[in-house]
């Protein structure tokens, strides 16, 4: 019983702190990248609706902000496990199968990205939403790889020339987010990497950064949200809402 209350109050506290945004400063050094998908995927995840399909779906971190009737999500990676251990350019499901898909910060991640596309084209029914999330301006990770960033008109053609009609493109960000993410990002990576390795260094390593990842991260992402429309000349990515045109 007391094993049972303890677990409901952790699934609840972990709820709670989704919610009111206070995970995301602990687990990353990318706090304004992730909030800016995050704000994004709740915004118009609400559209994704009947059987979702998240491509690249990871630890299916987006999953609670979702409400779709049924999720599957593809991942090729099976540490993390994900539902169903799949190329993302080989999906493993009949044409039509799903009514929406989600696709966030995969594309850049893929050689042949158009591949990824046409699967996602093939296995949704016409007329269903897709939601796309791509970074412009993030520096290199998950080497070696990495192949792309996005400009909105680069997206734009990706989608279209794959069978997409794009509803609607979103800026992610603006020159304050990115000169936030890049300045946070850099300096923890830089201490880090100068810190050696071994479970109790990563510890240390990780109560020494939290100040500066965390509460940087933070009024930054106030900073951002002041000056949000003020500089449209940069972002640190875009979305892109779409709908699955007609075979």
């Amino acid at each position: 019983m007391s094993k049972t209350l303890s677990r409901d109050m952790l699934l609840r506290g972990k709820r709670v702190a989704r919610d009111c945004v206070l995970d995301l400063p602990f687990q990353t050094y990318l706090f304004v990248p992730r909030k800016l998908i995050r704000d994004a995927v709740r915004e118009f995840g609400a559209q994704l609706d009947g059987r979702l399909l998240d491509v690249g779906c990871g630890g299916q971190q987006y999953r609670g902000f979702l409400r779709c009737k049924e999720y599957f999500g593809i991942e090729w990676s099976a540490a993390k496990r994900p539902p169903v251990v799949a190329d993302v350019t080989k999906i493993p499901f009949r044409d039509h199968a799903f009514d929406s898909a989600l696709c966030t910060e995969v594309l850049e991640h893929l050689p042949e990205p158009g591949q990824c596309l046409a699967e996602i084209h093939r296995v949704m029914k016409p007329g269903g939403a897709a939601f796309f999330t791509v970074p412009m301006t993030m520096y290199t990770h998950s080497e070696p790889h990495d192949f792309y960033r996005y400009t909105e008109y680069g997206l734009r053609y990706l989608l279209e020339k794959h069978g997409f009609e794009v509803v609607l493109v979103r800026r992610l960000g603006g020159v304050v987010s990115v000169m936030a993410a890049h300045g946070i990002s850099l300096t923890c990576d830089f201490v880090s990497e100068r810190m050696g390795e071994g479970p109790a260094i990563e510890r240390l390593r990780h109560l020494m950064l939290l100040p500066l990842s965390a509460g940087g991260s933070l009024v930054a992402y106030g900073l951002s949200r002041l000056t949000l429309g003020m500089e449209q000349r940069d972002a640190i990515g875009w979305a892109a809402l779409c709908r699955r045109k007609p075979d």
